[in-house]
C-alpha cells in the first residue's frame, strides 16, 4: 500500500517461534580469535602504561618502582606472549595495576582505569614499505604516550576522533587535522565494552564477540547482537545485512498459546536498563549533527528508536566541553515530555560527563517559573478546561494576537503621556525621550523613562517633574500588570475573532467557548469552606470546588502568560527575580510542544551579540509519534515559521536503533500512507511480530501469565511493557498478572518507571520516549483502536517501544490498524533491504 519497492511487514498470528542459537564458541586460529588476542593485548598496553600515572610524582613512594618494573615486564611479556597465555597475564597485570594505584597514594590517573576507552581504529598512512600504523583509541578524556604505544582521544574534541565517526573499516579517509591533510586508510575499526577493568565485548564487521560469565569469548548471533539505540539498556548498533538479505516468516494457525515470547539467552540483556556507552556507536549522521556549530536551530526529526535523544544529549555534551565558557551546565536545560524521562535523562547526562544541566518537563518548568515571576497569578489550576478551549489556547494564530496586543499597548500609552502632560512645561522633552527608548520593551522603556524625569538635572520645572512622575508611575504599574493583560487579551471577542474566526481558524461557537471560559476565570473564586474553615466535600468523597473554574488558571494558560512576560518585560524577570536565560535549550518530543511553548523556551535562549538567528536550540521530534492532539501542530516547517525561525536546520535521521524491521514494517502500516514518512527507517531483522487473537481477558491474563513466568524464569535481566489504551484496563491486565505470580511486576501509573528488569503494566500514554526489550500490547481491539488519527499515532507508539519482540493481543474483534492474516500455509514475502544512510 506504500507503492512500488516498499517494504512489507511479516506478521505471524499463533506462531511458535524456536529461539535460533545466541552464542556461539570460538575456535582457536580463526579470524574471530585473531581479532580478541589483539584487543587483549592492546588493553593490557593501555592498562600498564595508565597505572603509571601522569609523572614521575607517583613513583615515589617505596615499593612502587618495583610495580612500576614489574608492569612494564608484564607489558612486555603479553606483547610475545601466546594467545592462550593471555588470559592469566592480563589478570596478573589488572591486580598489579590495583595495587600500583593504592600504594602510589592519592593522584589523578590518567584516564579512568575501569573503562579507559570505548573504541579502536588502526589507520594506515602512505603505502609500501614506508606505510605508517597506528592505534587510536577513541575515550572520554585524552591520553598519548607515543613512545608506550599508547594514543587515547576524548571523542568530543580530538579532530582525529571524526575519522572513526565517518568512515567505517575499509575506508579511505582524508581530514584535515590542526591545518594539515591526513589522508589514508582504516585498517581497523572496533567498538569495545570495557568494564572493571575487563574487555567484555567487541564489535566489529567481522562478528560481535562477547565474554560470558565464565570468561570464555563467544560469538553472538542472531538476535544476541548487540544494537544500538537511544535507550535503557538494550543493544548497540546491529551490523547492516549483506547487500540482498532478506527477512522471512510463516504464519501459522494455532489456538494463541503456542507462541514464546523470549528470544535471548545467557548473560546479553543488561540487567542495568539505563544508557550503555554509545558514543562509540554514533553513525555519521548522528555525528554530523552533534557537532554542528553552537549557534542556531537545529532540528532532529527521526522516527521511534533512531537516536533523537541520544544525539540531542551528546550534542549537550559537545557543546559543554567544546566551549566551556559559553555552555555551562548551570546555564543548560532540557525539556523532556515525562517526569520518567526526566529522571532518565537526568541519570545519563552525568554519564556523559555533564553535571548541573537543568532537566524537567515543560508544565513544570513554565508552572515553577510563573510563580516565580508572577506571585500575584492564581496558585490553582482548573481540572482542564473544554477540548474547544485547549485547542484555542495553544493555536499559533494566539503569538500574533499578543504580539498585537503590546504594540497596541504602546501606542495607547504613547497617546496618554500626550494627553496627560498636554500644556505642561516640558512635554516635548519627555515625549521626545520615550521615543528615543522605542527599541525596548514596555516595562523597562516605562522605568527608564520615570528614573529620566526623576532626576534633578533633567532640566524640567518641578510641576512638571510631580506631574510627570505620578503619570509614568501609574502607567507603569498598570502595564506591568501580567495577570491583568492576559485577562483583558483573552476576552477581547473582536480581536480574537479578527485572527480566529475570520480566517477560518475557529468557529463562533468555538470563540463563544473561549471567551466565556476566561471570563469565568477571571471571577472571583466562591468560598468552599463550611463556618470552621474546612472544605466542603460532595457526596462521593471529592472536593465540592474540584471542578471550578472561578480563580483558577489552566495548564494551557502558563505559556501564555510566560510570553506576556517576555514581551512586556524584555524577557523572563521580575523585579524580585533576574532575567532567566540560557545558553542552550534542548526540546525533545517537540511534535507534543504548541508553538507558543516552543517560541517561549527559544527566547528564553540567549542571542548571542545580540543576534537573535544566534541563538543555540535543539529540537527533536518525530511527526509520527504525537501524542497530544489539540496543540495545532502540522509539521516542521509550519512551527518555525510561526515562532519566526523558518531558517532553522531540519535533519531527518533514517537509522533504526531500537525496534527491529518486522516491528517498524509493521508501525509504518499503522500510520497508513498519510502519516508515515515517505522514507522508511533501515533497522535490522528481527522475530516476527505475533498477533494472539484470544476469547477475553482472563484467557489472555492466563496465557500471558504463562508466558511472562517462563520469560523472566529464562531471562532474569529482561525488562517487558505490557501496554494497555486505558488505564482501566492496565488494571485488569495488572491484578490479573499479579494473581498469575508474575514476578517482578509493576503498576506504572504517573510515569514512575524503575528502569530494572520486570514486567511494567502501564497505559500507552505513560511510555512515550522509554523503550524495553519485549513488548506485549494488550486489547488492541476495535474499541480501544479505531481507524482514527489519534488511535494510529497510540498504537504506533506502543508497538515501537519493542528492542527485540512484540505481541499484540487481541480480545474481541482485532484492530483495524493491524493486518488480516495470510491465508494459512502462505509464505510472507520478504522485505526489500534497504540501503543504510
Amino acid at each position: 500500500m506504500f507503492g512500488p519497492g516498499a517494504q512489507r511487514f511479516v506478521v505471524v498470528r499463533f506462531s511458535f517461534s524456536l529461539p535460533p542459537t545466541m552464542l556461539n564458541d570460538i575456535e582457536p586460529g580463526t579470524a574471530a580469535a585473531r581479532i580478541i588476542e589483539e584487543e587483549e593485548r592492546l588493553l593490557a598496553r593501555v592498562e600498564a602504561r595508565v597505572a603509571l600515572g601522569d609523572g614521575d610524582a607517583a613513583g615515589e613512594r617505596t615499593g612502587a618502582a618495583d610495580i612500576d618494573r614489574e608492569l612494564l615486564s608484564l607489558r612486555d611479556a603479553i606483547a610475545e606472549a601466546k594467545p592462550e597465555d593471555l588470559p592469566p597475564l592480563v589478570e596478573q597485570m589488572t591486580r598489579l595495576a590495583a595495587l600500583r594505584e593504592r600504594i602510589g597514594g592519592p593522584r589523578a590517573l590518567p584516564v579512568d582505569m575501569a573503562s579507559p576507552y570505548f573504541a579502536h581504529m588502526t589507520l594506515r598512512e602512505g603505502e609500501g614499505p614506508s606505510a605508517r600504523r597506528r592505534d587510536v583509541l577513541i575515550g572520554k578524556r585524552g591520553f598519548i604516550d607515543r613512545r608506550a604505544g599508547v594514543q587515547i582521544v576524548d571523542w568530543r574534541n580530538a579532530p582525529i576522533s571524526q575519522v572513526y565517526y565517518r568512515y567505517d573499516e575499509g575506508d579511505d579517509y582524508e581530514e584535515s587535522v590542526d591545518g594539515r591533510l591526513l589522508t589514508g586508510v582504516v585498517e581497523v575499526r572496533r567498538n569495545v565494552s570495557i568494564a572493571r577493568a575487563v574487555l567484555r565485548r567487541i564489535g566489529a564487521p567481522q562478528g560481535t564477540f562477547v565474554r560470558d560469565a565464565r570468561g570464555r569469548w563467544r560469538e553472538a548471533t542472531g538476535s544476541a547482537v548487540p544494537t544500538l539505540q537511544g535507550g535503557h539498556g538494550k543493544a548497540a548498533r546491529a551490523p547492516a545485512p549483506p547487500p540482498g538479505a532478506v527477512t522471512r516468516g510463516r504464519r501459522r494457525r494455532g489456538d494463541g498459546r503456542g507462541g514464546r515470547l523470549g528470544v535471548h539467552h545467557g548473560p546479553v540483556l543488561r540487567a542495568d536498563k539505563h544508557l550503555p556507552e554509545i558514543a562509540a556507536l554514533i553513525d555519521r549522521e548522528q555525528f554530523e549533527l552533534i557537532t554542528r556549530p553552537s549557534t542556531g536551530l537545529v532540528v532532529i526529526q527521526g522516527g521511534a528508536g533512531s537516536g533523537k535523544t541520544t544525539v540531542a544529549l551528546h550534542r549537550v555534551a559537545y557543546l559543554t566541553f567544546a566551549d566551556r565558557a559559553r555552555f555551562k551546565p548551570n546555564q543548560i536545560l532540557f525539556v523532556v515530555p515525562s517526569e520518567s524521562l526526566v529522571r532518565y535523562v537526568a541519570a545519563v547526562l552525568p554519564a556523559l560527563g555533564v553535571s548541573g544541566v537543568a532537566v524537567t518537563t515543560y508544565r513544570s518548568w513554565a508552572r515553577s517559573l510563573r510563580h516565580k515571576l508572577l506571585p500575584e497569578a492564581p496558585n490553582r489550576t482548573t481540572s482542564g478546561p473544554p477540548d474547544a478551549v485547549a485547542r484555542l489556547k495553544k493555536h499559533p494564530a494566539l503569538i500574533g494576537v499578543l504580539d498585537q496586543w503590546v504594540a497596541d499597548r504602546a501606542r495607547a500609552v504613547e497617546e496618554e503621556l500626550t494627553a496627560g502632560l498636554a500644556g505642561v512645561e516640558g512635554q516635548d522633552a519627555v515625549l521626545a525621550r520615550w521615543r528615543e527608548l522605542a527599541s525596548e520593551a514596555l516595562v523597562p522603556r516605562l522605568r527608564r523613562l520615570y528614573r529620566g524625569v526623576t532626576r534633578a538635572d533633567n532640566g524640567l520645572a518641578p510641576a512638571a517633574r510631580v506631574k510627570a512622575e505620578s503619570l509614568i508611575k501609574v502607567l507603569g504599574q498598570r502595564e506591568d500588570d501580567i495577570v491583568a493583560q492576559w485577562g483583558e487579551v483573552m476576552t477581547d471577542r473582536g480581536r480574537l475573532h479578527a485572527a480566529l474566526v475570520a480566517p477560518g481558524l475557529a468557529s463562533e461557537r468555538e470563540l463563544d467557548a473561549l471567551v466565556s471560559w476566561c471570563a469565568g476565570q477571571l471571577r472571583e473564586p466562591s468560598d468552599w469552606t463550611d463556618d470552621e474553615g474546612r472544605a466542603i466535600e460532595s457526596v462521593d468523597g471529592r472536593a465540592a470546588d474540584e471542578d471550578a473554574v472561578a480563580g483558577r488558571l489552566d495548564e494551557e494558560d502558563d505559556p501564555i502568560l510566560l510570553r506576556l512576560v517576555q514581551l512586556l518585560r524584555g524577557n523572563l524577570s521580575s523585579r524580585e527575580v533576574p532575567p532567566v536565560e540560557y545558553a542552550h535549550v534542548a526540546i525533545d518530543e517537540a511534535q507534543d510542544r504548541s508553538a507558543m511553548e516552543v517560541l517561549v523556551l527559544v527566547q528564553a535562549t540567549r542571542a548571542e551579540g545580540g543576534d537573535p538567528t544566534r541563538r543555540s536550540v535543539t529540537i527533536a521530534g518525530d511527526t509520527a509519534q504525537r501524542l497530544v492532539f489539540d496543540n495545532n501542530f502540522t509539521g516542521w516547517s509550519e512551527l518555525l515559521e510561526a515562532i519566526g525561525q523558518p531558517a532553522a536546520l531540519l535533519r531527518p535521521l533514517r537509522l533504526s536503533y531500537r525496534s527491529t524491521a518486522e516491528v517498524m514494517q509493521l508501525a509504518r502500516y499503522i500510520l497508513g500512507p498519510d502519516l508515515a514518512p515517505e522514507d522508511p527507517l533501515y533497522a535490522r531483522p528481527g522475530e516476527p511480530v505475533e498477533v494472539h487473537e484470544l476469547g477475553g481477558v482472563g484467557e489472555a491474563v492466563a496465557f500471558l501469565g504463562d508466558a511472562l513466568r517462563a520469560l523472566m524464569s529464562r531471562e532474569p535481566s529482561a525488562s517487558v511493557a505490557v501496554i494497555a489504551r486505558y488505564p482501566e484496563q492496565a488494571d485488569a491486565y495488572f491484578h490479573g498478572l499479579r494473581r498469575a505470580e508474575v514476578p517482578s511486576l509493576r503498576r506504572v501509573r504517573r510515569h514512575d518507571f524503575a528502569f530494572e528488569p520486570g514486567v511494567d503494566v502501564t497505559d500507552v500514554t505513560q511510555v512515550k520516549g522509554l523503550e524495553f526489550d519485549y513488548v506485549v500490547m494488550v486489547d488492541v481491539n476495535a474499541a480501544s483502536y479505531p481507524d482514527t488519527l489519534e488511535a494510529r499515532h497510540l498504537l504506533h507508539i506502543g508497538v515501537t517501544r519493542a528492542a527485540h519482540q512484540l505481541w499484540l493481543v487481541a480480545t474481541a474483534e482485532p484492530s483495524p490498524l493491524i493486518p488480516a492474516e495470510q491465508p494459512p500455509g502462505d509464505e510472507a514475502e520478504p522485505a526489500a533491504a534497504p540501503t543504510a544512510p
